[in-house]
């Protein structure tokens, strides 16, 4: 009796040991704290642009474009709208989360965001300063932004981090492979651009690219319309993730800024976490 006593009390430490193991194994579940209803889709209405509901001094009611790619701490709108404010800050409510921001006007006689068909005149934009200290995640498959204090599981995700640039722009470095040519720059994180990539054509100066077969157009952006061409790409690396499509088209245009944009096109084919607190970007390769 007293040998089989002495040989539960020495196995006992090893099963106590074992339990704690696997309780650090364990990976607590973090739950959002918000879950907000996102409009994108890759053709009409929304042509890969995210679309949020949002509540301007709790009484209009008007549609969000959320521009990652800006970063003015203040939300835009039409100059049409000024009779509606008696200040130059209203707050603004989008899910759960209100805050008070500085008004930008626009005018309404020259071309901008609200004459994109799938945005209209009813809209606003806000930059990614409204979720500044908290965590968001894009689920573009499931059309809705997640929001939460405090960062989830990325376990399986790839970790890049953020720098923001002069302007404060959410920006990482990536890389594209162009004929053969690797291009390595910066790039804006911009959810209010709706291609793969956009460089400047200095970026490729010098390099050799053939542009025997470019297609030439024009690119909306806050200055109008600016021209520039696109030329079939081979791959894009962000951090240890690859994205390949046979019909990636990498933009170029003549705006003096050497930053790069990282579009929508590109960015669902993941899912993307935005640690607005540390200044982190965690990516997941969505399998198609």
């Amino acid at each position: 009796m007293k040998k089989i006593i002495l040989f539960f009390i020495l196995l006992f430490p090893f099963f106590v040991s074992c339990q704690n193991s696997n309780k650090k194994e364990e990976i607590a579940l973090v739950f959002p704290s918000d879950t907000i209803p996102m409009q994108y889709s890759p053709g009409y209405p929304n042509f890969r642009i995210p679309i949020l509901d949002g509540i301007v001094n709790d009484s209009l009611h008007l549609k969000v474009f959320f521009d990652t790619g800006a970063a003015f701490n203040r939300f835009s709108i039409l100059d049409s709208f000024k009779n509606f404010f008696v200040s130059d800050s209203a707050f603004v409510q989008i899910g759960k989360f209100k805050k008070l921001r500085r008004i930008n006007y626009i005018r309404s006689d020259q071309r901008n965001f609200t004459d994109v068909e799938a945005i209209g005149k009813n809209s606003i934009m806000q930059d990614w300063t409204f979720f500044k200290n908290q965590i968001i995640e894009f689920d573009f498959q499931n059309q809705r932004i997640l929001v939460y204090n405090e960062l989830p599981n990325v376990t399986d995700y790839s970790k890049i981090k953020i720098e923001l640039s002069q302007g404060s722009k959410l920006t990482i470095p990536a890389q594209v492979v162009l004929q053969g040519k690797t291009i390595e720059s910066n790039f804006i994180i911009d959810t209010g651009f709706n291609g793969f990539v956009t460089l400047s054509t200095k970026h490729i100066e010098g390099m050799g690219v053939d542009t025997t077969n470019a297609h030439y157009g024009k690119s909306k952006v806050s200055e109008g319309l600016l021209p520039g061409i696109s030329i079939l790409g081979d791959t894009l690396k962000i951090g240890d993730l690859y994205v390949a499509n046979q019909n990636m088209r990498i933009e170029f245009n003549n705006f003096p800024n050497v930053l790069g944009l990282l579009g929508t096109k590109t960015l669902e084919n993941f899912s993307v976490i935005l640690d607005l607190i540390n200044y982190d970007l965690y990516l997941k390769k969505i399998d198609n």
